[in-house]
């Protein structure tokens, strides 16, 4: 009886987020094909006209130290979103943070020459799952945005403690980045709050 209802847990769970499996799946995969083929964003290049790198970069680590726990963290995420967020929204929600937060990081931070990693769209990300959980009354989703804003804090204004982090990941922590992927975030929020309102407004 209990392994056949977890049998059909499992099913259920796979029918309901197969979408962000599939995605993580990808990461996976992408994973080692930039072992094969450097997918990294680099910004000679992107200004040479390889402009997918702006979002492939988002998308591949340089090792399984540094995919696993974005990976991880994209799972935290999602659960933390299962009360506000559809698994169409979330998904929609993740590849316009993927593509936004790469163009952000190509126009505003000049001295980024190159970048991968997923970690600041997952900043992203926990900013819009924060906001829209604290906009249908889950109120304990400030304490997600106050770990987010501290966690920022302490890296931007204490880097030293990040020497262990980057020694396993084996590049330098863009904590730059991390800021551009809320204010990814931040615009993707805003976009939606505009969009419903405009919504509301033809139909009154």
């Amino acid at each position: 009886m209990n392994a056949s209802k977890i049998k059909f847990s499992a099913k259920g769970l796979l029918r309901r987020f197969w979408p962000t499996a599939l995605f993580l799946i990808a990461l996976i995969i992408l994973y080692f094909f930039h072992t094969q083929f450097d997918l990294s964003y680099q910004r000679e290049l992107v200004e040479d006209g390889q402009w997918w790198r702006i979002v492939s970069g988002q998308l591949v680590h340089n090792n399984f130290a540094h995919l696993l726990p974005n990976m991880a963290a994209l799972v935290l995420c999602r659960l933390l979103l299962i009360a506000g967020c559809s698994e169409r929204e979330f998904i929609f929600h993740l590849f316009f943070c993927t593509v936004l937060t790469g163009v952000l990081i190509h126009i505003l931070l000049r001295s980024y020459d190159y970048y991968l990693g997923i970690s600041a769209v997952v900043y992203g990300m926990l900013f819009v799952g924060a906001v829209t959980l604290i906009r249908a009354r889950h109120y304990w989703a400030w304490a997600v945005l106050l770990i987010l804003a501290l966690k920022l804090m302490r890296d931007y204004f204490a880097p030293e403690t990040l020497a262990g982090v980057a020694a396993r990941i084996g590049v330098p922590v863009a904590v730059e980045a991390h800021f551009v992927g809320v204010l990814a975030g931040v615009l993707i929020m805003l976009c939606r709050y505009a969009m419903v309102r405009a919504l509301r407004e033809s139909r009154s």
